[in-house]
């Protein structure tokens, strides 16, 4: 589905990739985290052809996104976090935008608008940025392409519009698609994720699902510093007043709980202790 070989990429003395390598095979849901200027918005413009690599190679459904193939750009969709659209209504999105998807579905796309609360004719002038976020994503969705690159998509919405995106993407007809999510809205999202990526020092530092997680760590509250003492193999821990929320690794057969905010920040410091548990289920595995 997609391939990444030792790829380079910098804005002038900037590196954000150096051998950076991916490799996707399984239709899902990924979740692609990393800090501010990590490169996550730039993967996925690479990933369209937006952005073109300096070394290496990147393939996505047998294509080379660079050279714009018009049967790659058939495939592949991208809503970037900032757009701009012509002062058009979704109707006439639709008409003159669906011609270039094969599985574009007007029917999908009405059902989609009225999800998100909004009128097919309203023009995008006449939008807030919320309600043009959703017109996006809606016709996003409606296109069915294999792969859908959404950056930020839940910024700007609302609580309800978060619901509501959410709700979509985990219908039954977008199980067969791979998409990309780069978000910093982890807990927003966690429970429509099939996968992690973190993205860090211009590497990918983890790819993993989310049953890899849960049986390598643990994560929860500690009512206090007494009883974060005895919690065993501590990866990470926070202070939340009198309490105490931690990353810890998974000594039983049971699966933990996956929290991605608290991953997220266990990653950022300390990597290095989420890859060691993470390696060492994957060596219990191989034993059994």
């Amino acid at each position: 589905m997609i391939r990444v070989n030792d790829l380079s990429f910098a804005y002038r003395k900037n590196k954000l990739y150096e051998r950076f390598n991916l490799q996707i095979d399984e239709p899902g849901v990924y979740g692609v985290f990393g800090r501010n200027g990590s490169g996550k918005s730039t993967l996925l413009k690479l990933l369209a052809g937006l952005l073109f690599p300096r070394r290496g190679r990147i393939e996505v459904r047998g294509f080379e996104p660079r050279r714009r193939h018009p049967d790659f750009l058939a495939q592949v969709y991208i809503v970037p976090e900032e757009f701009h659209l012509p002062d058009l209504s979704a109707t006439r999105l639709a008409q003159t935008q669906a011609g270039f998807y094969a599985a574009f579905s007007a029917e999908a796309f009405a059902e989609y608008l009225d999800i998100f609360e909004l009128s097919a004719q309203q023009t995008f002038g006449q939008m807030s940025l919320g309600q043009k976020k959703k017109a996006a994503m809606a016709f996003a969705l409606a296109t069915f392409t294999p792969v859908l690159l959404l950056d930020e998509p839940t910024n700007g919405l609302d609580i309800l519009g978060r619901d509501q995106f959410k709700n979509i993407v985990a219908r039954p007809e977008q199980r067969s698609r791979t998409i990309l999510i780069s978000t910093h809205q982890a807990h927003d999202l966690e429970r429509i994720m099939s996968h992690i990526l973190f993205v860090d020092s211009a590497t990918l530092a983890l790819s993993a699902t989310l049953p890899e997680l849960a049986a390598a760590m643990t994560m929860g509250v500690a009512a206090d510093a007494e009883a974060l003492a005895e919690v065993d193999g501590l990866i990470y821990h926070e202070a939340m007043g009198e309490q105490w929320a931690f990353v810890a690794e998974n000594a039983s057969s049971t699966p933990g709980a996956v929290h991605l905010e608290l991953l997220y920040k266990a990653l950022s410091r300390n990597k290095a202790g989420v890859l060691a548990a993470l390696q060492a289920t994957d060596q219990e595995s191989a034993h059994v």
